[in-house]
């Protein structure tokens, strides 16, 4: 049986994973360097309660005929807002991936590093000091991680396609989960509620979301331009920072269970060219994610499904 690796387990790599799997009978094995599945579909725990820290909330408008999409709607594991086309995980958006990946062959903890030619196949290296071998491989980690990958690699691929990629970039994100005593009662999204100035954009209700049991649990996600210029700053330090503004709006009984970065969180430019790419077509090596179209929970979903279809395409015309 021929072997795929698709590198990530975010909406891209689920997504291909799914589809691939419908119409192959190839062995699909996901790879993440995290100890969770789903990328930026991310939850923690914290003293009896739960977070989302990723992302918080999403829309279906272009994707709610696929099948996977109604069969969470249909399950409970996203529910929307009011009949709107608003949609959360009611205990933790990392639910999803969970839901959607719990048949396949999961590899939490392994970072792949780079990339050699064996024979007509590959073989990857993960940071761990594992290998594995495989046929053809997607990659849908943040595109200067995949392009890092690359250059540590020694595969043949079309370099022609890869030079825009290089121009790609994202905001940072810095997130500050808080357990308040104090509750927000004008949140204009019911589970959350934009901030227009200063260096917090959003705030999110997790108690709301029915993510923590417990009341008054909120994830604050800070601006790009504060988490850009404070990213490599230690917690202790981001935090002072943030302490009037926090204290504007919760006062001065709160605390501050956890912290988390993410470096790569929503991309500033996308890909122009097309909703995924292939750089290899006769080992296949293909790219997909976010980037590739409008950088949302829907678009994710979209590039994955693009780049099984070209590996479909690719191998019947062979």
């Amino acid at each position: 049986m021929k072997k795929i690796s698709i590198i990530g387990t975010g909406l891209s790599a689920i997504f291909s994973a799914i589809h691939l799997r419908k119409n192959t009978d190839l062995e699909i094995n996901l790879f993440d360097k995290a100890r969770g599945l789903g990328g930026r579909l991310a939850t923690r725990r914290a003293e009896g309660g739960k977070f989302d820290h990723g992302a918080q909330y999403f829309t279906i408008e272009t994707i709610n005929n696929l099948p996977e999409i109604q069969m969470l709607i249909n399950e409970g594991v996203i529910k929307n807002i009011d009949d709107k086309d608003i949609y959360f995980s009611p205990d933790g958006m990392t639910n999803i991936a969970k839901k959607l990946l719990m048949d396949f062959n999961i590899h939490k903890e392994h970072k792949l590093i780079s990339i050699d030619k064996k024979n007509e196949a590959y073989k990857l290296f993960f940071e761990n000091g594992s290998t594995f071998d495989s046929d053809y491989i997607i990659m849908s980690c943040p595109m200067p991680q995949s392009l890092e990958i690359l250059d540590k690699s020694k595969i043949d691929y079309n370099n022609n396609l890869t030079k825009d990629l290089g121009d790609l970039s994202y905001f940072p994100c810095i997130v500050v989960m808080i357990k308040s005593e104090m509750k927000l009662s004008k949140l204009n999204k019911h589970i959350g509620t934009d901030v227009s100035s200063g260096n917090i954009s959003w705030i999110g209700d997790n108690h709301r979301k029915k993510v923590s049991s417990i009341e008054n649990y909120y994830t604050i996600q800070c601006s790009p331009e504060f988490s850009f210029e404070n990213f490599d700053n230690e917690y202790e330090e981001t935090n002072e920072k943030l302490k009037h503004e926090i204290e504007d709006i919760f006062g001065s009984d709160y605390q501050i269970l956890s912290n988390h970065k993410w470096r790569y969180s929503i991309p500033k430019n996308f890909y122009q060219g097309d909703n995924s790419l292939v750089i290899n077509e006769k080992n296949f090596l293909g790219l997909c994610g976010d980037i590739f179209t409008n950088g949302r929970f829907d678009g994710a979903i979209t590039s994955g499904l693009s780049i099984a279809d070209k590996f479909l395409n690719n191998e019947l015309q062979k």
